[in-house]
């Protein structure tokens, strides 16, 4: 049964004989947010992007645009960065099935030099060795929205200003596809993953300890609170990055994992925690520091937890992350609705197991 939404389409089908990457593998999509925990009670969906409308990116020169292969700049010359445009693109669908997550400005990610134009942080310029945008986005006609909890799947059609298509005759096709699914392409790979490195920037020994060194300095002069001495390592393999996918979701199962295929490169992964989230108006931020691999046994798992807990290198950088969660929340929330709602749990994933807690706060009207 299809539900006419504003400018966009949903359709509700039973989902049980589907998972999401054996749905994404055979509708051909173009992006994965995957949600392999569920269980735990907080990640309940999990999203995939099946038709490209467009796409947005932020380049030094300002933001651009994407439509049938042809770039050109955001005709919005009043736009600041990514950020607002993707805002713009929000707003033409924000009453669309407004009870699931769907992602109306699209899907992609913001690279670590974005910072620059978000806070007063000044980065040296360097040459960037793998040409990538500072933020690139996706945005979809169709999404595929899987509920772990009542095993529906969604499937949500958008429209834009700056591009349409026919939604009905679309999600029609989808179903189809679907009907058809054939499990046999999707047997349990057996042959051993071939990857051949290429470089590996590994900092030498004396390099490294000057960094280490460097970096002390800077957190005892009170210049920083932390910092990562960070290394690349380039490779070669015979896998299809949506395979690589597969295998990393099958090794590392996790809370949030993506896949965004951008055409000239893809970005996949796996991680157990969020940067923030924003629902029915509390922001929200789990800060997790503090690592310890799984005990082999029930009991060796308790003994590592205890060891894990009591180490006061662990707590004191943990604690650190809270407060940073704090200040930042504090810098767009309601004065004085910011609260730790959890403080040093213990949650345990596929391989390790992390120190988790859990600061909120009702963010301010306007923003």
């Amino acid at each position: 049964m299809a539900d006419i939404r504003d400018d966009g389409l949903v359709v509700s089908l039973p989902g049980e004989r589907f998972t999401p990457f054996t749905a994404a593998k055979k509708l051909g999509a173009v992006a994965i947010l995957e949600s392999a925990s569920f269980k735990k009670g907080r990640e309940r969906y999990s999203i995939i992007q099946l038709d490209e409308a467009f796409r947005i990116r932020q380049k030094a020169e300002g933001v651009f645009w994407e439509l049938h292969g042809k770039e050109s700049p955001w005709p919005d010359s009043s736009v600041r960065d990514i950020l607002d445009v993707l805002a713009q693109i929000a707003r033409q669908n924000q009453h669309t099935a407004p009870d699931l997550p769907v992602p109306g400005a699209g899907i992609g990610f913001l690279g670590y030099d974005f910072v620059r134009r978000c806070d007063k942080v000044h980065l040296a310029e360097r040459p960037d060795p793998i040409a990538v945008p500072e933020a690139e986005f996706i945005v979809g006609h169709l999404y595929l929205i899987i509920d772990h909890y009542t095993d529906i799947m969604h499937l949500v059609g958008l429209n834009y200003a700056e591009h349409q298509i026919d939604l009905e005759k679309r999600i029609a096709e989808i179903r189809r596809r679907l009907d058809d699914l054939d499990f046999t392409y999707l047997e349990k790979a057996t042959e051993p993953a071939p990857f051949e490195v290429v470089s590996d920037d590994s900092l030498e020994e004396r390099t490294f300890k000057e960094g280490v060194r460097s970096i002390h300095d800077h957190i005892v002069a009170g210049d920083l609170l932390q910092a990562v001495l960070s290394r690349r390592l380039t490779g070669r393999s015979g896998l299809s990055a949506l395979e690589g996918y597969r295998r990393l979701r099958s090794t590392s199962p996790s809370p949030y994992l993506f896949y965004i295929d951008f055409g000239i490169y893809q970005l996949l992964g796996a991680s157990p925690e969020s940067l923030i989230r924003l629902r029915n108006g509390i922001a929200s931020i789990r800060p997790i520091a503090g690592t310890r691999r799984r005990g082999r046994t029930a009991e060796e798992d308790r003994k590592l937890e205890q060891e894990l807990l009591a180490d006061p290198k662990e707590r004191a950088e943990h604690l650190m992350l809270v407060d940073l969660a704090r200040n930042d929340l504090g810098r767009v929330c309601e004065y004085g609705s910011v609260q730790v709602e959890e403080l040093m749990a213990v949650e345990r994933y596929s391989h390790v197991m992390h120190i988790v807690s859990s600061v909120t706060g009702q963010l301010r009207g306007g923003l």
